[in-house]
Formats: structure tokens, sequence, C-alpha cells
């Protein structure tokens, strides 16, 4: 696991993510990777994932399935994701089922962020989604504002105090990036390259 950062001010959404990953072979051995988190689907929204390894799969998954059905609109993305999400993770799991020893996946999230021209007074968009031991076997939270996985408070703490203070989206990017940068000191699952991109009327950016 390595690092998701979500924060959606007055002004826009900011989404960043490492490039690590940890995969378990067969034999029960952990091993590092790197891979990409993050999607844009669209001109306008971003999908990614975070937690297990397989997470990014489904996300790619759905990415295809955005451009299949010409999915661009954000309102559209959202209604569309969440049944996707909970088919594709009920198709991952029985195919889990046929794996011995089976490796339960304790940890598995999807963001989904955009902006939706339509709705100009409250354009922003923003939800994330984890699987669950016992039904619902995804939840969803449709409120959030700030999230990190894994958590860091102090870092939200930050990022709530700087969205409060409406302060510019280019100052609250800085701000998670150097959190991230901070933090992957200490914690080596943490691995570059980051990816960061910003949400704004203008379209996804990368940064």
């Amino acid at each position: 696991m390595g690092q998701l950062i979500v924060c959606k001010t007055a002004h826009g959404i900011v989404v960043g993510s490492d490039s690590g990953a940890v995969r378990f072979e067969p034999e029960g051995e952990e091993r590092l990777i790197t891979q990409e988190h993050l999607f844009p689907v669209g001109s306008h929204a971003v999908v990614g994932s975070a937690g297990a390894v397989d997470a990014t799969g489904l996300v790619k998954e759905f990415v295809t399935f955005a451009q299949e059905e010409k999915l661009t609109d954000i309102d559209g993305l959202i209604e569309a994701v969440v049944p996707f999400f909970t088919g594709r993770y009920d198709d991952y799991m029985r195919k889990m089922c046929d794996k011995l020893p089976l490796e339960p996946i304790l940890n598995l999230y999807v963001v989904l962020a955009g902006y939706a021209a339509r709705t100009p007074a409250d354009p922003w968009r923003l939800i994330i989604m984890w699987n669950r031991v016992r039904p619902p076997k995804i939840d969803v939270d449709r409120q959030v504002t700030v999230f990190t996985l894994p958590r860091r408070l102090g870092m939200e703490v930050t990022l709530n105090r700087l969205i409060a203070a409406q302060t510019p989206l280019a100052e609250v990017t800085a701000a998670a990036q150097a959190g991230m940068e901070k933090q992957a000191i200490t914690d080596e699952y943490i691995k570059p390259p980051y990816q960061f991109c910003t949400i704004t009327a203008e379209g996804v950016k990368a940064v």
C-alpha cells in the first residue's frame, strides 16, 4: 500500500498518489512494486485506487467501460461506478475462491472525483468506495472533503485548515505534495514517481 490524498476545495479538487504497491506471491512473501493509481476519465474527472494492489485493475476496467459507454459527465460516472464496482468485486472474489490458500481482500478503495458543469453553484463531486467484510459489500461516502489512505490525521488537519481559509488551489496542492514527500522519508512503502492532478472548470491537469 502506498499513499492516496484527495482534497475538495471551493476552487477545485486535488488528487495525489505515489506509485507504491504491495503484491503477495503465492508462497506468501511480500513484493514491493510500482504502478499507476490515478486515471483520467474524460476531460473533467479522475478515478483512482488505493489499498490492495488489485484495486488498480478494477479501476482500469471502469475507465474502459466508461469509454465504451461514452460516459464523461461526472454525475453519470458516479451513477455507474457503484454498481460497476460492486459487480466486479463479486467477480473478483469468485476468482479468488479458486485459489489456495484464499487471500481475502481487506483494503480495497476506489475514489472518483470530477467537475459538474451543469451545477456551477455546486460543481465539485467526490466519492470514496471501499469493500466490507459484511453486507453491504461496498460502502460509499459521498460527503467526504479530505481523505488520506493510509490515514494521515496530521495531513488531513492541515488540508482542512487550508480549505477553511479559502486557500488557492495551487497552495493546497503544494501542501499535499509536501506532505506526501515528508511521509515518504519514514514510510518505505511510499514510492516515487508521485502523481498529482487538479480538477477545475478547465478540466483535469497534471501537476
